[in-house]
């Protein structure tokens, strides 16, 4: 049943994979027709929901690429904390970029979106703090460029 299970979980993340990008590469060509369309009116508002569509294609092709790192091509052993701590770290940093463009892009509640990425950065950050502190520093073979000895531990 576990290998059936991975089967299934295995094509639908090659399915789900395959559908974003395919909805990034849609959002592109919409963003094109748009910044057409716009530069033909003179209406700057549509050049800039054009780079409004492209920053979301962005995130959803990121995110596509995230899927298919972590759940399509790398093995499925069980995970360490480390492991589990680089993959959420890569996950928040696209959010956290995608929503700080939309914020340069967007003409209404930028300054909402701004605080947005502030506090998912700021989350980001105490999460591994606080998560660094329970598990065991990395193996430097294995490229651990975070610092996960405790505040208080002394500088070598």
């Amino acid at each position: 049943m576990g290998k059936l299970y991975a089967r299934i979980a295995l094509a639908y993340f090659v399915a789900a994979t395959a559908f974003l990008m395919v909805l990034a590469v849609i959002l592109l060509g919409l963003a094109v027709w748009e910044v057409v369309g716009a530069l033909r009116h003179g209406e700057v508002l549509g050049v800039l929901d054009a780079a409004g569509l492209v920053i979301v294609g962005f995130a959803i092709i990121e995110t596509a690429k995230f899927v298919a790192e972590e759940e399509v091509l790398r093995s499925k052993e069980l995970r360490s904390a480390v492991e589990s701590r680089r993959s959420l770290t890569k996950f928040m940093t696209i959010v956290v970029i995608a929503v700080s463009l939309e914020a340069l892009v967007r003409v209404f509640y930028p300054a909402l979106l701004f605080a947005a990425a502030a506090f998912a950065l700021v989350a980001l950050g105490l999460f591994q703090w606080l998560s660094s502190r329970i598990a065991p520093p990395p193996d430097p073979a294995e490229g651990g460029g975070i610092d996960h000895r405790g505040a208080d531990a002394p500088e070598e």
